[in-house]
């Protein structure tokens, strides 16, 4: 059997004698270029906030018939989820999407739910199972994505409609950043084309958005962000596949733009993108469950793709590891 307990902010598992086989049947699953089929999430559910902090994936909030406020837990080395203490209330899904984990705490921005869309701020602390309500970002938004430079969490774009992903504008440039150390919101410079439910990764110190919807319908569009000059660069090789509501992870320099919708159909296409070269490859093992509005999770050289819908309203359990 497995146990883990907790010392200061980190997860520590144990093999107890007689279990070492169970371990590294899990572990060994996961062969180069392939995909695998992994526990399912404990209902199906799309639009979570989803990040990794340790061996622990967070699933919070979401849809699954109805707006949630419910914490999965989902332990790598297991494959087993859990429950958390609930979220606060307003239960809502398609708040801001990336990985918007940072010391070792998940933070949850904004969304949509019954009452619209929603600016507050929430954040998760999976070794206490507690949650602590933040200052309230400026601009209530949903389908916005995130990404975390340093110590703060920079929020990009995003729609004020709540009919699901490419349901309509106003669609918007905003771009706010939090400051983790002072509990703070500034604006920084405004994306380049307004748009809602695009993706976010950081790397090398810049953050690059894919994807998104607009007012014109969906785009491939490409572009970097650098907080270091408060510059935005357009005109980077665009996806060879339009989506929006996409799951963007990477493993080294490399980001893998997975599943989405071209605003009719849920995708199960695995572009990457080589941040260095500039350069897309299709030449990937495609998702096994097509879907949009999944969250995902960068470990280990993985990526995790957690829940989503195969049509707005229409939610997945699917659970599926990438090994590039």
């Amino acid at each position: 059997m497995f146990d883990h307990f907790r010392k200061g902010r980190k997860w520590f598992l144990v093999i107890v004698a007689g279990a070492v086989g169970t371990f590294t049947a899990v572990q060994a699953g996961y062969a180069q270029g392939t995909w695998t089929a992994l526990a399912p999430v404990p209902a199906p559910t799309e639009g979570m906030t989803v990040g990794g902090v340790g061996q622990v994936i967070v699933g919070a909030y979401g849809y699954s018939g109805g707006y949630t406020n419910q914490t999965r837990l989902y332990n790598i080395n297991t494959d087993l989820w859990s429950a958390g203490t609930a979220a606060p209330l307003p239960a809502r899904a398609e708040a801001a999407s990336g990985d918007t984990t940072h010391g070792g705490f998940l933070y949850v921005i904004g969304g949509e739910g019954s009452t619209g869309v929603l600016a507050d701020l929430q954040r998760y602390d999976p070794v206490m199972d507690m949650w602590t309500t933040l200052t309230s970002m400026p601009t209530a938004r949903a389908g916005a994505a995130a990404a975390v430079i340093d110590d703060g969490i920079f929020v990009i774009g995003g729609r004020q409609s709540t009919n699901g992903p490419c349901s309509g504008g106003p669609y918007l440039q905003t771009v706010e950043k939090y400051d983790i150390d002072t509990n703070t919101w500034s604006p920084v410079a405004q994306l380049p084309t307004p748009r809602s439910d695009l993706a976010a990764v950081a790397r090398g110190g810049k953050i690059f958005v894919f994807g998104g919807c607009s007012s014109t319908g969906v785009t491939n569009e490409v572009d970097m962000y650098d907080p270091q000059t408060n510059t935005w660069t357009t005109g980077l090789m665009p996806m060879p596949t339009a989506r929006a509501s996409l799951a963007a992870g990477h493993s080294g320099d490399n980001v893998y733009a997975i599943g989405g919708t071209n605003g009719v159909s849920a995708s199960n296409a695995n572009e990457v993108y080589d941040v260095a070269h500039n350069t897309w490859s299709t030449n990937n093992t495609a998702m096994p469950t097509a879907r949009q509005e999944a969250g995902v999770n960068s470990h280990a050289g993985r990526i995790y793709v957690v829940g989503g819908s195969t049509t707005f309203g229409t939610s997945t359990a699917a659970n599926e590891v990438f090994k590039p």
